[in-house]
């Protein structure tokens, strides 16, 4: 693997601020150069014979390409440059082609967007591929435009939400010679997000063996991300079989050194045992619901908070505000982290303290602005709230909606536990979390943070979860309402309740969240006799098993 270009100071020695920049400007591409062991091991498993020829779509710094070379020689191929193509829109990956030995006299590796190319008369018969990591959300409208463009052309089914990295997937069988091979490094996504299992479904149809490998070690982290990735292996293209239905094989590892060596993270399962565990787990649940359980969507409606438009000018502390001297009648309280609260609920002391960790929302009145508030929006520019699509919906670009009757909120990233916390302070949150209000059985709102720790609620989580790189998960509205709840609540009184929940809250306190969650159970289920204890400790242990391997595995 050729190493980096850094700019350096006068000593010889990196300068930290440009190797900042440098790392913000890969990371705005969405480019982590892949490891060379990394490298290797996919250049192996796609390249059999010395006369194959191969693309890499996005050749970056040349890692692949590197490997490539590295694998035709043991090969017997010395010069392997005329079976080599690839593309990059990146200037600097075109400075080490020379580097790693390769020669673009013939012109065969272009200064232009993948994405935007035809294949023409490139027909190859592998790809190695580390394409961009740039989810639906940061694309341009342009980069829209193209994706749209090939999800019609290739997988209309496509969901529309997609990375970009999906459509470098599907563009390159456009270049793939029947019976091919791929070998794509991507994100954890490609597994754990609808628009992820809906591709893999797609190329089942075009390929005889589809597998997928995750990788538990970060292998981005020396490029300052924490992503966890997966191995697309792809071979047999078959573009004339839409028939076909091969089944996704996963796996997982450690390392991506135990690829070759076969090696399973964990050797004792089999190789769908997380994916036989995650459909046991929701069919357990799913018999349950109706009877013992209810979805909290029955009884209740689920919102994304205030969209603000831009944390940081609008959401500052007290502290903040007070320097500039902004006055605290047009100041308001809203959550915008989890961390910014200990306990099971926002009461009036966690606002009112003088250290508060609850951020204040400027919320300017609608008509004539104090001199000190005009002269603090003025700071902003014209041409920024021109270009913010948030203000550009609004009949005062300055002013959010700050509704304070949610009885809870649940953040929409996770990482322990789908966590919710009581709205005992009557604030607001930011868009972060989304707001719980309670149409039904209003009584649950006072329990739904105590149920939060409950084992069906939290296996429920772990079942709808969609997994990230870091270990965490996201909820959708949608999933936030198929969480499930008793179908109904015990019998205690105030007291009793109180009693609970301060014991609860003290469990929390000390990092004992199983123990606070095995309480829940034993009052709100076992005690009840909604749930048996024979049924708990099967949850219990799914839950566990599918919690374990997420944060592991994922």
């Amino acid at each position: 693997m050729p190493r980096e270009i850094e700019v350096t100071a006068p000593t010889g020695r990196p300068q930290v601020s440009d190797i900042k920049k440098e790392r913000e400007r890969r990371r705005a591409l969405g480019i982590y150069y892949t490891p060379a062991p990394a490298a290797q091991v996919l250049a192996r498993w796609v390249i059999r014979s010395a006369d194959q020829t191969v693309l890499e779509p996005s050749f970056g710094g040349c890692s692949m390409l590197s490997a490539a070379v590295s694998v035709f020689r043991a090969l017997g191929n010395e010069n392997p440059s005329s079976q080599l193509y690839g593309y990059d829109v990146d200037a600097k990956a075109f400075e080490y082609l020379e580097q790693v030995g390769i020669d673009n006299s013939a012109k065969q590796f272009r200064k232009s967007d993948f994405l935007r190319s035809q294949a023409g008369d490139i027909k190859v018969s592998s790809v190695l591929a580390n394409p961009p990591f740039v989810s639906y959300h940061r694309l341009s409208s342009a980069q829209r435009l193209v994706a749209e463009k090939i999800r019609q052309l290739y997988f209309p089914k496509l969901p529309k939400l997609a990375s970009l990295w999906a459509y470098f997937v599907l563009h390159s069988m456009g270049f793939l010679l029947p019976g091919g091979r791929m070998a794509f490094v991507l994100p954890n996504a490609i597994g754990t997000t609808d628009y992820g299992k809906e591709l893999l479904r797609h190329l089942g149809t075009r390929f005889e063996k589809v597998e997928l490998i995750h990788v538990g070690e970060r292998i981005f982290v020396q490029a300052g991300a924490g992503e966890r990735i997966a191995l697309l292996l792809l071979s047999g293209y078959c573009p004339d079989t839409p028939d076909r239905a091969t089944p996704v094989e996963v796996r997982y590892v450690t390392r991506v050194s135990e690829i070759e060596a076969g090696a399973s993270l964990d050797p004792k399962a089999g190789s769908n045992s997380f994916v036989d565990l995650h459909a046991a787990s929701h069919a357990a649940l799913d018999k349950l619901v109706g009877n013992s359980l209810i979805e909290l969507g029955d009884i209740a409606t689920v919102q994304i908070g205030e969209v603000v438009g831009n944390i940081p000018f609008f959401v500052k502390t007290k502290l903040e505000w007070r320097v500039l001297d902004i006055d605290p009648r047009h100041l308001f309280p809203l959550l915008t982290r989890t961390a910014q609260l200990s306990g099971l609920s926002l009461r009036e002391e966690d606002i009112s303290a003088r250290h508060s960790a609850i951020p204040r929302l400027l919320l300017p009145p609608g008509r004539r602005l104090p001199e000190k508030l005009s002269s603090y929006l003025e700071t902003y520019g014209q041409a920024a709230v021109d270009a913010n699509r948030t203000f550009e919906k609004r009949t005062t670009w300055y002013r959010c909606s700050y509704d304070t009757t949610a009885d809870a909120f649940i953040g929409s990233l996770n990482h322990e536990y789908p966590r919710v916390i009581g709205n005992d302070a009557g604030i607001s949150c930011s868009n972060s979390f989304y707001k719980i209000k309670f149409t039904d059985l209003p009584a649950f709102g006072v329990w739904l943070p105590l149920l939060s720790l409950s084992t069906p609620f939290r296996l429920a989580g772990e079942v709808l979860a969609r997994i990230r790189g870091s270990g965490g998960f996201k909820l959708e509205p949608s999933d936030v309402r198929r969480l499930v709840l008793p179908s109904r609540l015990p019998a205690l009184s105030d007291v009793d309740f109180a009693e609970l929940r301060t014991k609860v809250d003290l469990l929390i306190s000390d990092n004992k969240l199983d123990a606070a969650g095995q309480l829940v159970d034993g009052v709100v289920f076992l005690e009840t006799g909604l749930i048996d204890a024979d049924q708990m400790a099967a949850m219990r242990q799914n839950q566990l098993s599918l919690t374990l391997a997420r944060m592991t595995r994922h």
